[in-house]
């Protein structure tokens, strides 16, 4: 099995840390081109000490000087506790800013969005991804007015980047898009945002873009924005609607008036419309099959 793009890029940094000298996961991820990575850097530390040991893991701690579980006996033995107790941290790490690649990516795809009113809608579909050990699966689910299922198509698959916020499309649409593309469907919803985003460029509106078709963004919990009555504004623009507690907005070729709209017409119970609570349900069942 293949490493993450991310685990490569990242074992490739800790080999390029000099022997005695130490550095932060916080240094790292703002290498990398986001400084919110530096959970995501720190748990990968912690596997790839767990799974690859000989790989100097131990040549990175917290801001605060704490190492990872049994790194200071390590970092000991090379002579780098001197670095350690002084906070002079190693800062000449080189890498590929992938984390800002991607974020120009959203801002320029942004530009490409059309927000317009979303017409008659006969056919919607849900994407989501549920997690195993080591990797995977999305599900696509589509439904008619009647909210009968039409379609259930899965694509299991390994994330190639760690969870970090604002660049979950980056994640997730490695599982998100082939089964997406086979659905016959009007409207995708999918389980993230879409223009209440700081870039205006979530998940939903990603996988809008690349699948040239309407989506919708319904998120279980808040990531920008300032909610006002049921709207949710992002730097004075209405960006989205609260709607049953759940996100709505936009993603592509859909405004903010016709995503609520379509997403009460598929709605039942819960946080989400239908199609995104069963393709949850698929995805999970699938992980616990395997």
């Amino acid at each position: 099995m293949s490493q993450p793009k991310f685990r490569t890029t990242l074992i490739e940094v800790l080999r390029s840390i000099p022997a005695g000298k130490v550095t932060t996961f916080k240094l790292i991820a703002e290498a990398m081109g986001d400084v919110r990575a530096a959970l995501a850097v720190r748990n990968e530390c912690l596997k790839i000490a767990a799974e690859i040991p000989e790989v100097p893991w131990w040549r990175v701690v917290s801001s605060e000087e704490k190492p990872l579980p049994g790194g200071l006996n390590k970092i000991r033995e090379e002579g780098g506790l001197e670095d350690l107790l002084s906070e002079r941290f190693y800062t000449g790490i080189h890498v590929q800013p992938i984390f800002k690649i991607m974020a120009e990516d959203q801002l320029y795809l942004a530009n490409k969005l059309s927000l317009v009113p979303l017409e008659e809608v006969e056919v919607a579909a849900g994407v989501d991804v549920s997690y195993g050990e080591d990797y995977a699966v999305g599900a696509c689910v589509s439904l008619n007015s009647k909210l009968e299922i039409l379609e259930v198509r899965l694509e299991k698959f390994i994330p190639q980047i760690p969870y970090v916020p604002t660049y979950l499309a980056f994640r997730e649409l490695r599982g998100m898009y082939p089964p997406s593309r086979l659905c016959d469907l009007d409207v995708i919803f999918v389980d993230g945002h879409g223009l209440a985003h700081p870039r205006r460029f979530g998940e939903a509106s990603h996988l809008g873009i690349i699948l040239n078709k309407p989506s919708i963004g319904v998120a279980k919990s808040k990531l920008v924005g300032k909610i006002e009555g049921n709207s949710i504004f992002l730097d004075g623009d209405l960006v989205g609607v609260l709607v049953n507690g759940g996100y709505v907005s936009p993603g592509h070729l859909s405004d903010v008036k016709s995503s609520k709209e379509i997403s009460l017409k598929f709605w039942r119970d819960g946080k989400q419309p239908l199609p995104l609570i069963l393709a949850h349900k698929y995805s999970k069942e699938a992980i616990r099959e395997h």
